[in-house]
């Protein structure tokens, strides 16, 4: 499963470039110029989430949306967030769980049965298992600084792809399925929407719906942006998340 979601990433070089040519047609202007390369940041179009149309465009910070690509930090942050959400309920009985007479069952000689110390030993048919399962959480540490460069890396990564959308708002007017789908083109395939806090409109009409996710950006994680083929934020999630990622630790 992960090296499927890692897969397409393996021959895309960030460090290379930081223009922006979205084959959507959507936003075909404004691309970086060379001279941008020695800023902290560089303009990125934003469109009306409704009609397509440029809206105007925001700063997108190098230090969050030009990460050079690390295959190996989205490899361990999957891995940490897989191994977190495993159940870890599964549970056999070992030799000193078996609630069974630890009784030696015959003689040691003269009886005839083979020289056994207890019936419900390891060998024997409804006895304990040697290495037994039990209870416990599989998850396992990863630094907060690694963790937050892991999503500086999945967010540069679909810039990189063109992937990346940005619009001002997710101005839906009821929670009906049919009005949020007939705004998204099927040229964006599965898509992850972002907003700075999910409203009920966003919410309910998004839950019906099998390849859209809706995430506010507190919550937007690597696995989840892996998954999606097309990022689209917000304006004001953009901001929330510069602002969170910018923060020196």
């Amino acid at each position: 499963m992960i090296s499927g979601l890692c897969k397409s990433f393996q021959k895309i070089s960030i460090q290379k470039g930081f223009g922006y040519s979205n084959s959507l047609n959507y936003t075909s202007t404004n691309n970086i110029a060379a001279a941008q390369l020695f800023e902290k940041s560089f303009e990125f179009p934003i469109i009306n989430f409704k009609s397509k149309e440029n809206s105007g465009s925001i700063q997108l910070s190098k230090d969050v949306f030009s990460v050079p690509l690390r295959v190996d930090l989205l490899h361990r942050m999957v891995r940490y967030q897989r191994a977190k959400t495993q159940q870890g309920t599964h549970q056999a009985l070992n030799m000193a769980r078996m609630d069974k007479t630890n009784k030696k069952p015959t003689k040691q000689k003269g009886s005839g049965n083979a020289r056994k110390g207890t019936n419900h030993s390891v060998h024997f048919r409804g006895g304990a298992r040697t290495f037994a399962p039990f209870m416990r959480s599989h998850a396992h540490d990863l630094p907060n600084k690694v963790r937050k460069l892991c999503l500086k890396v999945a967010l540069s990564t679909k810039l990189a792809q063109n992937k990346l959308i940005i619009v001002d708002e997710f101005n839906l007017e009821s929670h009906k399925t049919k009005e949020l789908v007939s705004n998204l083109p099927k040229e964006w395939g599965r898509s992850l929407l972002v907003d700075s806090e999910i409203s009920d409109f966003l919410g309910k009409s998004s839950l019906n719906v099998q390849k859209i996710d809706a995430l506010p950006q507190l919550g937007l994680n690597v696995y989840t942006i892996l998954q999606n083929d097309t990022l689209v934020l917000s304006k004001s999630s953009v901001e929330a998340l510069q602002a969170r990622l910018s923060q020196s630790e």
